[in-house]
């Protein structure tokens, strides 16, 4: 009985999840998209899901100094060193001097 309801919470979930994805990739306002990343300080979203919210707003122009800093954050603190990890520490860098 444990097990069906476990797995009934891991298909709620990923439910949850792709309509999370799908929204992101429907929506065009870069307001709600950093919105969505600030607000969510403790990043609670996936981090494939957050990722694909932060290349999306930047791709829309999210530029406020708040998203910049957590953008590049978010990619200092996840990526795996090289070209890219180096080049977000330095543009976060660049945002706090």
């Amino acid at each position: 009985m444990y097990e069906a309801e476990v797995n009934a919470d891991i298909r709620t979930w990923r439910d949850v999840l792709s309509s999370f994805d799908k929204a992101v990739e429907e929506c065009s306002d870069v307001d709600m998209l950093v919105k969505c990343l600030l607000e969510d300080d403790l990043w609670y979203i996936p981090f494939d899901s957050g990722m694909k919210l932060m290349e999306k707003a930047k791709s829309l122009g999210g530029c406020s100094l708040d998203f910049l800093a957590d953008y590049y954050s978010f990619k200092a603190a996840f990526l795996d060193p090289g070209k890219e990890y180096d080049n977000a520490v330095a543009k976060l860098d660049k945002l706090f001097q």
